[in-house]
């Protein structure tokens, strides 16, 4: 069975190389629209960013403080 702080680490290492590989795409996708993507609005970075940063905060406070106990 996995420990819920390892499962938290492997989520948060996940959800960055997911975060990092969606971002590659949407680059991607942008440099073929019109204006090189001027007129989209990225919707998405209100769902993804504050789930990484907050999945990131969380795996560093519980590694900070675990090496306090």
């Amino acid at each position: 069975m996995i420990k819920p702080v390892t499962f938290l680490y492997i989520i948060t290492i996940v959800v960055l190389i997911a975060a990092v590989v969606w971002e590659y795409y949407m680059q991607q996708w942008l440099s073929y629209q019109p204006n090189q993507g001027a007129n989209v609005m990225r919707v998405d970075l209100f769902v993804i960013w504050p789930l990484v940063i907050t999945l990131v905060a969380l795996s560093l406070f519980r590694i900070f403080r675990k090496n306090k106990n």
